[in-house]
């Protein structure tokens, strides 16, 4: 697991202090959720415990995280969170799970964009491109999900006192060749509802380097069966299936579906919209020839990155 591919999960400007500061977009795809990579198998994860011959505590040991993982696990869940890039840029994010069904939006001021799934057709959409692509990814799940199934260990090493006054705290921390990734979760102490959570990305032996951090806040976590769900308030909600309408679908251009042609057609025409510049463009590794095999994720990441005047 790289710090590049925990940064981004789920985008942009004109001069380029503008564009310096919205490079979180570039990011969109990974904000809900970070993966270990399989090779993080191999990389040595350190406890106190495991240097003192004690078993190490992971993350299914914290109480307050498995019970939110538990939540995360029903046939059924509404999440609301809003992302907090190191730079301050925000994208809020609506998950609504009904069994094999999904929907997610993220939604920043460039724009939404996200995936669905319904009665297994799945596809990414971005309607700031205007365009989709069928998903071969699997159902989106949260940092703590993540945490939680890879057995991260349990840390002390970042946790705030004064927060850990008012919220329950669980820290879990990713040590790969040379970064340190450390995950801090925060708790209400009445109802252990994730309150916020906080991901600090440290590259080792880099002086002065304070690394960076992402905040993830929940707004909202809703989680049931049958169509039925309680909020966190205690209170009861029926489940919102309107989501589950792929009728957008079809007003999206095919991304994987064009051409070579099609494609630098259809990239030139959106960076003319976006403001994305020939100079911006060669500085990124663009040229003609590989605006023809450019693919979903280098489109986006282009517009987001480079794209619009905030």
């Amino acid at each position: 697991m790289t710090a590049a591919a925990l940064v981004l999960c789920c985008a942009s400007c004109g001069d380029k202090t503008n564009k310096d500061s919205s490079k979180a977009a570039d990011k969109k795809k990974n904000i809900t959720s970070s993966a270990v990579e399989e090779s993080s198998a191999e990389d040595a994860q350190t406890t106190s415990g495991e240097d003192s011959g004690e078993p190490a505590l992971t993350a299914v040991d914290g109480q307050f995280i498995m019970q939110a993982y538990d939540m995360l696990q029903s046939s059924q869940y509404v999440l609301r969170l809003t992302y907090t890039d190191p730079e301050g840029f925000d994208t809020d994010i609506y998950r609504v799970v009904d069994g094999d069904d999904y929907y997610e939006v993220q939604t920043n001021e460039i724009g939404e964009s996200g995936c669905i799934s319904v009665n297994g057709e799945a596809y990414d959409f971005d309607n700031v491109c205007g365009i989709y692509r069928r998903r071969t990814q699997g159902k989106p799940e949260t940092l703590i999900e993540t945490v939680v199934e890879e057995r991260l260990p349990a840390t002390d090493t970042n946790v705030d006192p004064n927060e850990a006054a008012d919220l329950e705290v669980e820290e879990y921390t990713y040590t790969g060749g040379t970064y340190i990734t450390v995950m801090d979760f925060y708790f209400d102490k009445v109802t252990g509802v994730p309150v916020r959570y906080t991901t600090r990305y440290m590259v080792e032996q880099e002086n002065g380097d304070e690394g960076m951090t992402e905040t993830r806040t929940v707004k909202e976590l809703m989680y049931g069966a049958g169509g039925e769900l309680t909020a966190t308030d205690g209170e009861s909600h029926e489940l919102d299936r309107t989501v589950f309408d792929t009728s957008f679908i079809s007003k999206l251009a095919d991304f994987d579906g064009m051409s070579p042609e099609q494609k630098l057609g259809y990239c030139q025409a959106i960076f003319v919209t976006a403001n994305v510049t020939a100079d911006e463009l060669t500085e990124a590794g663009f040229d003609e020839e590989k605006l023809k095999k450019i693919s979903y994720e280098e489109l986006t990441s282009l517009v987001y990155t480079y794209g619009y005047d905030l």
